[in-house]
């Protein structure tokens, strides 16, 4: 894919971040957003040829969301599938 529109590089780039687990959700907003740009910006200026390569960060970005967001769905709900109380926690009491 060739990048020379900016915004494509940096939506390439925070799709790039959103890899990581559970981190990663900061970065997908930002994945979509540019992406989005990019691909306004390449119907702007159809030399660049990024329309390709910001739509698959757009696409990629919401996908990637979709997997955080069951990322932290999962983290949320698997302690209380494991029966653990909220009020003692793994441990139990502090003291």
């Amino acid at each position: 894919m060739s990048n020379r529109n900016g915004a494509s590089a940096t939506a390439v780039a925070f799709v790039t971040y959103s890899l990581i687990p559970y981190l990663g959700i900061v970065f997908c907003p930002g994945a979509v957003v540019m992406g989005i740009v990019g691909w306004l910006a390449s119907h702007r200026f159809p030399e660049n040829g990024t329309r390709r390569a910001s739509s698959a960060c757009t696409l990629a970005g919401l996908f990637m969301l979709g997997v955080q967001v069951l990322l932290w769905w999962l983290l949320y709900k698997v302690p209380a599938w494991a029966g653990i109380s909220q009020a003692a926690g793994a441990t139990g009491p502090p003291f």
